[in-house]
């Protein structure tokens, strides 16, 4: 993947593990690994085998199923199926090289350098040179079988057409001269505000790098975008308590065979998932992730999402995350994101930026 932002975190992992290696388990609950069985999976973890060169069936030196490397979750493929395509969930391998060949010659169009004194094709470097890979279904989404999300209830088709009223003040003018005032940093969600982004990630336009660490007791999830890290235990402990709510939810996990099993709750009505999609807060989301490595290059991650307040039925996607580097020898370092909290520049450029398209309106209409 190509990183927008160059501060490498190389230390994090050392960080995360010597930070669990002092924790002390809560009363009543067994301590993941002694100290020393910690010390000794660290030790052991130096000399381990790349993660692109595991089995399906690889351990850790304290013997859970070995998912650890870095990977990209980056694909091109729709959240939803196009209707046309009704219930066709897969595409047949002729099918999918043409669709690959389009793909590669509009990723090659949409990188060239922009003309000198055009700024706007700026950001399709980073959007076009890391859109993923296709995956061969028509869609993410595995269940309902049409690919799609499932109807929406009453209360979020409100929660729907009152953003989608407040969003339409917001233009003025006809396409293609269309401006987006911001009246204030409302306006700006929190993703554009640096601050989090929803979980679990599905879709997003750069960045898709994550890492998966594993130490004794714990699976670890650092997230390229956003400076998100997800500390799972799998001690069985239960979830915090329900008045207890995060950007990234609270995550307990547990392995079911191969397949590592996570149990997200607690989470922001803050936030959106996914996040193009208004109307879904995630406070009432009940969503259980499955991880489990199919091969030496891949995860596969699939997640069913719950919440009969916002859905009228639970629905499911299926999105591969890829050993990252292109060679599958050596995983590839992540790189901070560095969005900086509150983005406080892009808020204050973009209100001003409004307040002097108003008064230029004003003038014009004075005239």
């Amino acid at each position: 993947m190509n990183h927008r932002f160059l501060a490498p975190t190389v230390a994090l992992a050392n960080v995360v593990v010597a930070a669990l290696m002092t924790q002390m388990p809560a009363a009543g609950q067994q301590a993941p690994a002694p100290a020393q069985t910690a010390a000794k999976a660290v030790a052991a973890k130096k000399t381990a085998t790349p993660a692109a060169a595991k089995s399906v069936a690889a351990r850790t030196p304290w013997g859970d199923p070995d998912l650890e490397g870095v990977y990209t979750f980056g694909t091109t493929t729709p959240i939803e199926r196009p209707k046309a395509l009704a219930n066709k969930d897969h595409y047949t391998e002729e099918e999918l090289a043409v669709l690959e060949k389009r793909e590669a010659e509009k990723i090659a169009e949409e990188g060239k350098a922009p003309r000198e004194g055009d700024t706007g094709t700026y950001n399709n470097f980073w959007v076009s040179s890391d859109k993923g890979k296709l995956t061969g279904r028509t869609s993410l989404i595995t269940d309902p079988e049409d690919g799609r999300m499932p109807p929406f209830t009453p209360r979020a088709q409100k929660i729907r057409a009152d953003w989608a009223a407040k969003d339409a003040a917001r233009y003025v003018g006809k396409p293609p001269y269309v401006k987006e005032y911001f009246n204030s940093w409302e306006d700006h969600p929190i993703y554009t505000r640096c601050i989090a982004r929803a979980m679990p990630r599905m879709f997003q336009s750069y960045n898709h790098g994550v890492q998966i660490l594993q130490s004794p007791g714990y699976v670890i999830l650092d997230y390229e975008s956003m400076h998100d890290v997800r500390i799972i235990p799998l001690d069985g402990s239960p979830h915090l308590d329900s008045n207890i709510r995060q950007y990234d939810g609270d995550s307990r996990g547990h392995w079911e065979g191969n397949t590592l099993v996570v149990d997200l709750a607690n989470l922001s009505d803050k936030m959106e998932f996914p996040d193009h999609v208004p109307g879904a807060p995630q406070g009432n989301m009940h969503i259980i992730e499955r991880f489990t490595r199919v091969d030496s290059k891949t995860i596969d991650y699939q997640v069913t999402v719950t919440d009969p307040t916002t859905w009228t039925r639970p629905w499911t996607f299926d999105l591969p995350w890829r050993a990252d580097d292109p060679s599958y020898q050596q995983p590839e370092d992540l790189y901070e994101y560095a969005c900086h909290e509150g983005n406080y520049r892009m808020m204050e450029d973009t209100v001003a930026g409004t307040q002097a398209l108003k008064a230029e309106a004003q003038r014009l209409s004075a005239k």
